[in-house]
Formats: structure tokens, sequence, C-alpha cells
């Protein structure tokens, strides 16, 4: 189950209900490091790169087309080769028992979010879904059941809007939307997330060299900087914000959820965060509330899944016997592939951010003129910037707020008028008009109306 467009498909999901209730979660991941072997040209390659990038309209691959769209991808009606992890879980959302081996699997159906939120959302049956509707309706049971456990143990939902650029044939941009997050993309994600953590204790146990997706503690003065900014604003959390349990934040994200500036504020304690890397011990997840977790599911796009692979299959092959020499070759190497994995990720998301600001400035040239409402996003010495519904950011420079002059209070994070005492500060909601914007600067400029 994927987008409308996805061509290189990592995962495979199939489920059934056991006689004792429980039910059995199978995901099934590509197995790329059947293909790209250890040392090869391509695993060279494949290393540099680190990931696949994602620009706009197109994909720049991690592994050649071939591979990724080609032999690789569990393509419908498909005989591929695939890792297994598959999983008894209970009506709380544990797994109490498992199996992970190497397949073949052959996917029936090519799903797509859409289709899929039609049925769990709306309860229409698109042409040549009616025979999986009953497997669907069971995965979203158990989806339910999964979600609400990792709630329970202090999952953090930021609720960050995610952009979706709209381009014609040339790459011009015609429209910017907000990306749906419907209940099967949801689904997906819970289902991935928990065969993610299966792997990644099964291996953690054995004490075997091995990839963890770390996301550690966010640091005390982080956090203490943001509630004082809230309460800048007036907003007083009485929570025990000393507390290292993922669930103090999450107590925090419930406090701010019905205040008006809940989207730019979570924006911001998200960047309070700590940034997830990838290591060679497991430091456990915060922001999953997960004790012991990797990337497994996607190594068509992720250099760490597909060297997870590679050791897995190894493993699997030698029962578990690992001799010496191979355990000091594989913790060398997996020291430097989190690392590397880790700075070439920056890189990747760099870059598709970079092409984001340039395809919504020039989107927003067409717009030069025109008036929107839009959210005070943050305040500067400079100006302030405003985030319109389409998540195009703009900057509104003191040049550009009227008649008067504004003075930048640094301890309070507003904006005062000079004669008016009017102020500007993080959430309100102003009227702005375009007065330019630049694809080759990547920006764009408001002025008040």
């Amino acid at each position: 189950i994927d987008g409308d467009d996805t061509k290189d498909i990592d995962d495979a999901v199939s489920i059934q209900k056991l006689e004792n209730g429980n039910y059995e979660l199978g995901v099934h991941i590509a197995d790329v490091s059947y293909y790209v072997k250890e040392g090869s040209a391509l695993d060279v390659n494949a290393m540099d790169r680190g990931t696949s990038v994602y620009l706009v309209d197109r994909v720049i691959p991690m592994i050649p087309h071939q591979l990724s769209n080609g032999i690789c991808s569990l393509n419908e009606e498909e005989i591929r080769l695939a890792i297994s992890c598959v999983m008894e879980i209970d009506h709380t959302g544990k797994i109490v028992n498992y199996d992970i081996f190497e397949s073949f699997i052959k996917s029936r159906k090519k799903m797509t979010y859409k289709n899929v939120n039609s049925i769990l959302e709306n309860n229409i049956v698109p042409s040549g879904y009616e025979e999986f509707e009953k497997d669907l309706r069971m995965m979203s049971e158990l989806a339910k059941i999964l979600r609400k456990s990792k709630i329970n143990r202090g999952y953090l939902d930021f609720d960050v809007d995610e952009a979706k650029i709209i381009v014609d044939d040339k790459c011009h941009p015609i429209d910017i939307v907000l990306r749906d997050r419907g209940v099967g993309e949801n689904m997906i994600e819970d289902f991935m997330i928990i065969a993610n953590e299966c792997v990644a204790t099964h291996i953690f146990y054995m004490e075997l060299p091995f990839i963890y997706r770390v996301h550690e503690v966010p640091k005390e003065e982080k956090i203490h900087d943001f509630l004082s900014y809230i309460g800048t604003l007036g907003y007083v959390y009485k929570g025990n914000m000393k507390d290292t349990n993922p669930k103090a934040v999450q107590g925090l994200l419930n406090f701010l959820k019905d205040k008006k500036e809940f989207k730019i504020l979570s924006s911001l304690l998200l960047r309070s965060m700590q940034k997830a890397v990838y290591k060679p011990e497991n430091l456990g997840h915060y922001g999953l509330a997960s004790k012991c977790y990797t990337h497994f599911t996607s190594p068509i796009r992720r250099y760490p899944d597909l060297f997870i692979h590679r050791v897995i299959s190894h493993y699997l092959d030698c029962g578990y016997d690992v001799d010496n020499e191979f355990l000091e070759k594989y913790k060398v190497l997996a020291n430097q592939a989190a690392i590397n994995s880790s700075e070439r990720e920056k890189i990747a998301t760099k870059t598709e951010r970079e092409a984001d600001k340039i395809k919504k400035a020039e989107f927003m040239e067409k717009h030069i003129g025109e008036e929107y409402e839009g959210v005070v996003s943050s305040i500067t010495s400079f100006g302030m910037f405003v985030e319109l519904e389409n998540t195009v950011e703009g900057l509104v420079g003191f040049r550009d707020m009227g008649n008067e002059y504004f003075i930048y209070d640094q301890d309070r994070k507003i904006l005062v008028g000079e004669n008016s005492k009017k102020t500007f500060k993080i959430g309100d909601i102003v009227k702005i008009k375009v007065k330019d914007a630049s694809k080759e600067l990547r920006q764009v400029d408001f002025e008040i109306v």
C-alpha cells in the first residue's frame, strides 16, 4: 500500500486472525542485499549516496532504477525475494511470538492509500479491491490497537503539516496542497514501526553488530527555553518536564493541543528535540517512545536498511553462530555505515527542503500582488515570518509593516509599534499581500495589508 505514483515498493503486508484470537501480521521487505553484494560497485555507490533523494517530481535513487523499480520492487503478481517478519500480536498490541526469515513472495495487489482510505474512511470499495476488504478492515482494527499502545507508552505526535507541490510536465508548480495523512497512511506507519522494533530487539539481545535508529532524550536547556517562550504567550505548563520519559513531552503537547498557535508551537517544540541519527549501539528512540528501534523496512532507498538486511541474511544462514572474524569486521562496518548514513541523510533532507523552497517561490511569482491570510510563524530582529495555509512562508520586513517603526523585544519575542504599541507575536493571524518572490533567491516577501 503506497502513494499513487510510487514505483519503488519496499514493503508488503499480510494478515490473518489466529484461532486464539490473536493477529498474525506479516511485514515483508524487499531483499535488496541479495542483488547488491558487499563491496561491489553497486554497494560502494549506494553507501556514497546513503539514501534516495525525493525532489518534488522525481527521485534520485540510491540504487539504479533497474533494481529499485524492477527486480527488487515488490511489484504486483511478480515473485520477489524478501525478508519477512511475521508477528503474533495480542489484543493489547504486544508481540507474543515472531519469526524472521528469508522468503519468496508474490504481491497479490498493489494498493494506493487513496483507495484504501476510500474503504476504511468512507465505506466505498473501489473496483478490484472487493476480495481484500475483509483483510483491510482487520488491518485497520490491529492498527488502532498498535497506535493506542504507542500512545500509552508516550509516542509523540507533533502533527506538523507537510506540503505537496503539484507540478506540470515541465516541473512548473501549478498548486501547493497539504499532504493528507489518512487511516491507510497511519496504518502502514504503525506496521512498519512494530516490524522495526521486533527486528531491532531480536538482534539487540543477541549482541551482534547492527545499526540502530537512535533518537536521544532532549536537552534540558532546550525544553526550558521552550517553556520560557510559551510563558511569554501567557501559557504556564505545570507538568514535570525534568522527567526524561517521553510522556512528559506528550503531556506538554496535549496541553498545547487546543491553543490557537498549536501548529507553530508544535513545530518549535519539534525543533527543540534532538535529531534522530544512526548508531551501532542501541540508545532507544525518544520520539517513538521505543526502547529499541532500527530502520529495516526501506532497503531500496536507505543504506542502513540494506546493511541490516545483509547482516540478518548472514545471521540466518549461519544460525546466529557468528565467528569472531565476522564480528570484528562488521562492528567496524556498522560504525562506518552509521556515521556516513547520518551525514548523507542530513544532506538529502537539506536538498529536499531547498528544492521545495525553489518551487514554492516559483509558485508565488505568479501571485505577486494577491492578498492572503497567514499566521506569524517566527519573530526576528529584522521583521517577522508569516506562513500561509499552504505552508509557503514569507518575510515581512520592518519597512513593510506600514507607516510605523516596530521595535524587536528580544525577551518577549514580539514586535512592538513605537507609537501605537501594537504588537505582533507568534500565532497572530495577519492579512498580507505578496510583495515579491524569487526562485533564484528561494525567498518570498510579504507586506502587511
